[in-house]
């Protein structure tokens, strides 16, 4: 067991030892970025050696390898025609802000591979989606670490990157990366010594990646065919401290009160209009977010019919769930069924219907559709499913403004 790090004043709240024989997924899931790719795409190749998980690519036709402490559908778009290519169930086992995070970790030698330990944020509102680069060590130069904050679409941080050259070749041996996160900026350390401070900070949860991968050309450099299958990075523990007083709680909170879709981590099915990488049109988020100013747009000429996710962390009861468009008659959906999930991935039983729906405002009006079911008991997941809407079928789209679910006598 490695030694455990003493700073007073912290306190461990979250660790991954490694220790196998299986991935633990209450803590980590092995699918990476998974709703971008199938299933079988994102699963990272890796197996338990000596106390560390070995993340590896195996062979040619594997590029990335990639596990991750939280998902939801939509996060961290990383280019402009990306399109969804199925729903994941959310899943919160680390997505927290602020604390002192610790990995220790043996990175990857050669040209064209990139070892990486990186945080992004989990996009509860769409801004909310800034990149940390604790590090990425390019295999063609392991002595010089990488560490990056991409804005993205945080107006409130800009781009910040430092290349640290040290000593020592950092794949000979395993090494400490620290990462220091408050309100007030950002800490770096190797070896438990700093290297690099900002007064940036984002100041929202995050959730966490450790990954290889590899590519043939550009600032990861050409990719060294000699260097023999299979790759690896090897990483022995993260580990998560925090200060007296610094959030561990994830999002969005638990609640049985009020609209309970606030507390859900929304998601979809097939695929939405998203607009460029920083001017998104719309956006997943904006489904449960309680603002008819915000719209989820669907996605012209994707097939119906079309799902529309909310995932609970704990169960729920509910009787009651509305809709809410702007400009119905020319954009409103008409027609849909809702479906429920008690343990949010299978045997999905539908318990009411919108029958058809006949918007009254032609204009940029916004309007609600309630729909009253026998109560829902213990549900972990419900969903929409869109079988119709007003406007041209091939071109046209639709909006939801916002999505609410009631337990009536709680409303």
């Amino acid at each position: 067991m490695t030694e455990w790090m003493h700073k007073e004043g912290w306190t461990l709240v979250f660790n991954e030892e490694f220790e196998g024989p299986e991935l633990d997924q209450t803590k980590f899931s092995p699918y990476g970025l998974s709703h971008w790719k199938t299933l079988e795409e994102a699963e990272a190749t890796y197996q338990f050696r000596n106390s560390c998980i070995v993340l590896q690519l195996p062979d040619e036709h594997q590029r990335v390898s990639a596990i991750v402490t939280g998902m939801r559908d939509g996060l961290h778009r990383y280019g402009d025609d990306l399109g969804l290519n199925h729903h994941d169930r959310a899943f919160m086992n680390l997505v927290t802000k602020y604390g002192y995070f610790e990995v220790r970790a043996k990175v990857a030698k050669g040209s064209g591979l990139n070892s990486a330990w990186w945080m992004i944020g989990f996009e509860n509102e769409k801004e909310q989606n800034a990149e940390i680069d604790i590090f990425e060590m390019l295999g063609k130069d392991t002595h010089l670490l990488n560490t990056t904050l991409h804005a993205l679409r945080d107006t409130k941080l800009k781009y910040a990157h430092i290349p640290y050259r040290t000593d020592v070749d950092l794949s000979e041996d395993f090494h400490v990366y620290g990462f220091e996160w408050d309100e007030s900026g950002m800490k770096f350390y190797l070896d438990h010594e700093l290297y690099w401070e900002i007064d940036q900070s984002p100041d929202y949860p995050m959730v966490t990646l450790l990954q290889i991968n590899d590519g043939d050309g550009g600032w990861i450099g050409e990719l060294d065919r000699s260097i023999p299958y299979p790759k690896e990075f090897l990483v022995d523990y993260l580990r998560v401290y925090k200060r007296e007083g610094m959030p561990m709680e994830l999002i969005p909170l638990e609640g049985t009160e009020g609209n309970l879709a606030r507390y859900a981590l929304s998601g979809v099915g097939n695929d939405i209009t998203w607009g460029d990488l920083y001017n998104a049109q719309s956006h997943i988020c904006y489904i449960n977010d309680g603002d008819p100013n915000t719209a989820l747009i669907s996605k012209p000429g994707e097939a119906l019919p079309h799902y529309i996710y909310l995932d609970w962390m704990q169960p729920h009861i509910f009787d009651t769930i509305t809709l809410t468009t702007r400009a119905g008659l020319n954009q409103g959906p008409t027609q849909w069924d809702i479906e429920v999930s008690l343990d949010g991935m299978n045997d999905w039983c539908k318990v009411g219907e919108s029958g058809l729906v006949e918007w009254g405002n032609r204009e940029d009006e916004a309007e609600t559709f309630e729909v009253k079911l026998d109560q829902v008991q213990q549900a972990k997941s419900v969903r929409l499913v869109i079988r119709a809407f007003n406007g041209e079928k091939v071109t046209g789209a639709y909006l939801i403004q916002d999505i609410a679910v009631y337990l009536d006598s709680k409303r």
